[in-house]
């Protein structure tokens, strides 16, 4: 692992909870359009059980408000679909 990497893994670590919390909202959005973050949905929707699965799929559906089911459907596989062409490229 990088020296940065390790360095900022550190930083992060030596944070408050408050401050973990704004890093996260500020810096995950970044992170996740990421082909690695893309690849870490991909691997962790892949290991979720089917209730896990579907309560993130319901999330996603309060989240869509008046997109329904179909652009919610769509927006889940187009992120499926990235991650996987991502892992192949």
């Amino acid at each position: 692992m990088d020296t940065k990497v390790r360095s900022l893994i550190a930083e992060i670590e030596a944070l408050s909870e408050a401050e973990r919390q704004t890093l996260a909202q500020e810096v995950l959005p970044l992170l996740l359009t990421t082909r690695a973050g893309l690849e870490e949905i991909d691997r962790s929707l892949e290991a979720l059980s089917d209730e896990a699965l579907d309560a993130v799929i319901e999330r996603a559906r309060q989240r869509a408000g008046p997109l329904g089911d179909e652009a919610v459907a769509a927006i889940i596989d187009e992120a499926l679909r990235a991650a996987r062409a991502h892992g192949r490229s």
